[in-house]
């Protein structure tokens, strides 16, 4: 594997193959939404090759916690809060959790031994950066949230970072609860530019975003957001 501009690749043999009346099958495993670059760079021979067996990954240890989370302040979160455990941002009580839209910090440690191991977000939304022992592992934009660590992790103490970015629905649902910040039609849509806007200042009514349309209501479902996990190590183990 290697990491370039937070870019994971990975190129390997194929584990079996056949050739038979001028075609080439290869069987393919995908993960959910994945997809790989099929290369012929030689003849191969015309043998029959067998799998011999699949690999799957066992859970070795999960990460409880507790996370220390770091919001952006300017976009309504609070600087530091201390999860017990992870859970969606929506479900939180607070509101600049619950309607929160941007990145977010997770920050904890654990105990391991170093071995060859994966790590497994779980559930993200919706799209997660992983740092382990100060090195950067990758973008995780897509499921199985899960990348390998065992170049990095170590004996003892790990130290994991994991930025997490949702999308701005919430943050804009958010902002149906607060008063009007422009002059609309009844559909939402904008009669005029607001003075404020055309001045660059804040909306004077608190609101963090701003749209030519009403796109929301503030009765509308908050989608899920963040690191839900469960987060976890993994191994390879072969049936």
């Amino acid at each position: 594997t290697r990491h370039k501009k937070h870019c994971s690749v990975r190129i390997e043999a194929a584990a079996a193959f056949e050739e038979r009346d001028g075609c080439t099958r290869v069987p393919l495993q995908l993960d959910p939404s994945g997809s790989v670059f099929v290369m012929f760079r030689r003849k191969a021979e015309n043998v029959r090759s067998k799998i011999k067996g699949q690999t799957k990954m066992q859970v070795v240890q999960e990460l409880l916690g507790p996370w220390e989370v770091s919001f952006d302040p300017k976009w309504g979160g609070p600087a530091k809060v201390i999860f017990d455990k992870l859970e969606d941002w929506s479900k939180r009580p607070e509101t600049g959790i619950k309607y929160y839209s941007g990145t977010a910090t997770y920050r904890t440690t654990f105990q391991s031994k170093k071995a060859n191991t994966h790590l497994d977000l779980g559930k993200v939304e919706v799209m997660a950066e992983v740092t382990l022992n100060g090195k950067p592992l990758g973008t995780l934009w897509k499921p199985p949230y899960r990348v390998e660590i065992t170049d990095v992790v170590k004996d003892g103490e790990n130290v994991l970072e994991v930025k997490v970015v949702n999308l701005w629905i919430n943050r804009q649902i958010g902002d149906e609860q607060l008063p009007e910040d422009s002059d609309r039609n009844p559909n939402g849509a904008l009669k005029s530019w607001p003075q404020w806007l055309q001045d660059g200042k804040p909306s004077p009514t608190g609101r963090f975003t701003f749209t030519s349309w009403r796109l929301w209501k503030k009765t509308d479902p908050l989608v899920a957001s963040g690191l839900i996990g469960p987060a976890r190590m993994l191994r390879r183990r072969a049936d």
